[in-house]
């Protein structure tokens, strides 16, 4: 089976894996955000959203290793955002816990199904708190966490001379 990119179920993929986290109500892949975060936020009751890559300042790259190889490296931005601003006192004790949640279950599930000859997702750089998400202004002012994720997918392919 010849390399192929099949972006949207890779990222369903890690929307649904982000679904089984401690706290996120619901997750959304990155066609599918609503317009403005839905409802009241309480402790246990967080956002996920998976970013399209390419995107704030994310990459896609596509790798030639050779006459029967190639390789995508694919960056993804995570977010979940955990309170509005009006409930700003509340947000380190309800953020904190997400830090950890989030490398916890990608680690479990490291190796992603789909279209894919061999792969994997890890979380890379560091998280940060970000109070604004780019091209999506409704989400300003929510205390919301960036994680990075790479997906790194590997197979063969013809290349001819």
């Amino acid at each position: 089976m010849a390399l192929t990119l099949d972006l949207d179920t890779l990222l369903d993929n890690i929307t649904t894996i982000a679904a089984t986290i401690t706290g996120i109500r619901k997750a959304y892949s990155y066609d599918a955000w609503p317009d403005a975060p839905p409802g009241m936020f309480d402790a246990e009751a967080a956002l996920h959203l998976t970013g399209l890559p390419g995107t704030d300042g994310t990459e896609v790259r596509y790798i030639v290793r050779g006459s029967d190889l190639s390789e995508y490296e694919i960056e993804v931005p995570l977010y979940t955002v955990v309170c509005s601003g009006a409930q700003i006192k509340r947000s380190a004790r309800w953020i904190a816990p997400y830090f950890g949640r989030y490398p916890e279950t990608f680690r479990v599930n490291l190796h992603l199904s789909g279209a894919i000859t061999a792969g994997r997702f890890n979380l890379t750089q560091g998280s940060r708190i970000v109070r604004t998400i780019p091209n999506f202004p409704a989400y300003d002012d929510f205390f919301t966490l960036r994680h990075s994720g790479v997906i790194h997918t590997k197979g063969a392919v013809t290349n001819t001379v």
